[in-house]
């Protein structure tokens, strides 16, 4: 009886991993053909970098100081 039992559930474990793998190929060829149709259509291109050619002005960027005293490295907000 529990030859029998330890048959079945070893079959049914390598049902399961058979299903799984199954599984994770379908799911991966849906991904990789949705991200494909996406890229050639043009709706997942990426964005472009805008060069800034304006400066910063002096008040708006952080106004902190950072030094290390010897104990232990501060910094001043």
């Amino acid at each position: 009886m529990r030859n029998l039992l330890a048959i079945f559930a070893g079959l049914g474990l390598l049902l399961a991993t058979f299903a799984g793998i199954a599984l994770a190929l379908v799911l991966g060829v849906v991904a990789a053909g949705t991200i494909a149709i996406a890229r050639l259509s043009g709706r997942f291109q990426p964005a472009m970098a805008k060069a800034s050619s304006t400066t910063r002005r002096p008040g708006t960027e952080a106004q902190y100081r950072v030094w290390n005293d010897g104990r232990g490295t501060i910094i001043d907000m």
